[in-house]
C-alpha cells in the first residue's frame, strides 16, 4: 500500500544534501566571522593606544623653549585624545611625566600630568629599565591605558584593559621644566 506513495530511486537522490550541509555549517560559520570581526576591532584598538603613546610623548619631546606649562601640556594630553578616535576617549588615561636620573642612577619623577587619571607625584621614586637609566639624564615616560569593551560580545573578548608605555628623550634641550606643574 505505501508502495504507491514512495517515488522509487529516493534512497539514491542527493538532491537537498548541499542545503543540509550548509544548514549545518552556517550557524559554525556565522559565529567564526563575527568573532574575528570581535578580535580585529580588538586589535584596531590596541593598535591606537599604541599609536596615541607615541603621539603624547612625541607632542611633548618636541618642545622648542624647554619650558612648558600645564595648559601647553594639558593641551596636547586632550589632542592625543583625537588619536583614538573613533574609539570612546573618556575610556583612555593618557599620562605624560618627565624623570631625572641622577648620578647615583636613582630615578625620581620631575612632573607629571594626566588626563583622565592621576599624575605622579614631584620626587617620587620612578621605576624606569635599568638599561635607560643615565646619570644625570632626563627622559619623558608616557602612558595610555584604555579600557576596552567589544562593540558586540560573542565571547571571544570580553572586557580587558589595553595600555601602553614608551620613554622619550627631549629633542630641542635636555629638560623640559614645566614652570607651574
Amino acid at each position: 500500500m505505501l508502495r504507491g506513495l514512495v517515488r522509487p530511486g529516493l534512497a539514491e537522490d542527493r538532491r537537498g544534501t548541499a542545503l543540509v550541509e550548509f544548514a549545518a555549517v552556517a550557524p559554525v560559520l556565522i559565529v567564526l566571522w563575527l568573532g574575528s570581526l570581535q578580535i580585529e576591532d580588538g586589535i584596531a584598538c590596541n593598535r591606537k593606544v599604541t599609536v596615541a603613546t607615541r603621539a603624547i610623548a612625541d607632542l611633548i619631546a618636541q618642545n622648542v623653549s624647554g619650558t612648558t606649562t600645564k595648559g601647553e601640556i594639558d593641551s596636547n594630553l586632550n589632542a592625543t585624545t583625537m588619536v583614538l578616535a573613533p574609539y570612546d576617549a573618556s575610556r583612555a588615561t593618557i599620562r605624560v611625566t618627565q624623570v631625572y636620573t641622577d648620578a647615583l642612577l636613582r630615578t625620581k619623577v620631575v612632573w607629571s600630568r594626566s588626563l583622565n587619571g592621576a599624575a605622579l607625584n614631584a620626587n617620587d621614586t620612578a621605576v624606569i629599565p635599568v638599561g635607560l637609566r643615565v646619570q644625570n639624564s632626563y627622559m619623558l615616560f608616557a602612558e595610555v591605558t584604555y579600557n576596552y569593551k567589544p562593540p558586540m560580545n560573542f565571547g571571544f573578548i570580553g572586557p580587558m584593559k589595553l595600555g601602553d608605555n614608551l620613554f622619550m628623550l627631549p629633542r630641542n634641550s635636555n629638560k623640559i621644566d614645566c614652570t607651574d606643574c
